[in-house]
């Protein structure tokens, strides 16, 4: 399998990859590959289906927690980044950063994208994750998507994608690959654009953690909360183990300060406590998900609310700490 590989891409063994994830985690991969076009990523996969080896696909890294070592193939789309404008429509492939798509048709005069300025990750993530801020989300200006579903090329429309709150379809469908995507934007008064913009590029600047490494908003918003603000009711700025450290800039973003951060990932996943809460992530890195990286729980701080359970009554009913945050947003915040 690896000589096939050799003769149709550039395989690279033991990769570094902390320069490609942004919490800058130390992690090797045993292979890595960024194939130069839509085709070569195509025959890439065939192969390493035929041969039912473990693989990984990556945009920007900035919404998993990778391993230290993965012991498999990790594919990166850096290359799958070209994307034009035509009638009021963005052909955009998935390797494509968001923002800088998001800025640049936002900079002609067009609206729909304008929100993800500044959103870091690639297009294909993005749509994977149903991405958004601001009371925005990718999925309201998606038209379709190209897939490459490990035997053939389909394209599916918005509807046929089932998106919901940071969830798409493609989180079930752990062999479908994005390709590419059609986006609609409309043409909008660019001064109006530009002002609104700078607004939240300022408020973004103003309250966001962006001096330190991160995977920027760690943890889902339940309905009529905002995750940060219950972390900091809690008291929890500033609150670390090892190198990773809950902001005291934005309580809902967990940053690098350090290199312990793998021991403070670590305790973390294990769900060790603080004093009167806890903070946890996933305990690995699922490769057959690759945007599997959010923490799956935050303590409660509402306890009259009857939507919302202590986390350690989650813990006993479920018989673990590390609920799939896709489950149930509602039982636990």
């Amino acid at each position: 399998m690896i000589n096939e590989l050799k003769s149709i891409c550039e395989l690279k063994e033991n990769f570094d990859l902390k320069k490609y994830n942004t919490f800058k985690l130390e992690c090797t991969t045993k292979y890595f590959i960024e194939p130069k076009n839509e085709e070569e990523l195509i025959k890439i996969i065939d192969i390493l289906n035929d041969n039912k080896s473990k693989y990984m696909i990556i945009g920007n890294a900035s919404n998993i927690i990778l391993p230290p070592y993965y012991d498999g193939v990790i594919i990166k789309l850096t290359n799958l980044n070209s994307y034009r404008l035509e009638d009021n429509i963005v052909y955009c492939e998935a390797g494509c950063m968001l923002n800088k798509v998001a800025n640049e048709i936002t900079n002609k005069g067009y609206s729909g994208l304008d929100f993800a300025v500044g959103v870091p990750g690639t297009i294909g993530g993005a749509v994977y994750g149903n991405a958004g801020c601001y009371g925005s989300s990718i999925s309201e200006v998606l038209i379709s998507a190209t897939i490459y579903n490990g035997k053939d090329i389909i394209e599916l429309d918005n509807s046929e994608l089932d998106f919901k709150y940071r969830y798409s379809i493609l989180k079930e469908k752990k062999d479908w690959i994005v390709l590419s995507c059609k986006f609609k934007v409309e043409e909008s008064n660019l001064e109006e654009l530009k002002a609104l913009v700078l607004e939240r590029t300022n408020k973004r600047i103003a309250s966001q953690d962006l001096s330190h490494p991160s995977n920027g908003s760690v943890f889902r918003n339940p309905e009529g909360y905002a995750s940060g603000k219950l972390i900091d009711d809690l008291g929890l700025k500033g609150y670390k183990i090892g190198g990773a450290m809950v902001s005291y800039k934005h309580a809902n973003f967990i940053v690098n300060i350090g290199d312990e951060v793998k021991k403070g990932q670590k305790k973390l996943e294990e769900c060790e406590e603080p004093d009167n809460a806890i903070l946890t992530y996933p305990n690995k890195v699922k490769p057959e998900d690759p945007c599997f990286g959010n923490p799956a729980c935050i303590p409660y701080v509402q306890p009259n609310d009857p939507n919302i359970v202590p986390f350690e009554q989650y813990c006993k009913s479920n018989g673990n700490c590390n609920p799939d945050p896709d489950t149930d947003r509602k039982s636990v915040v």
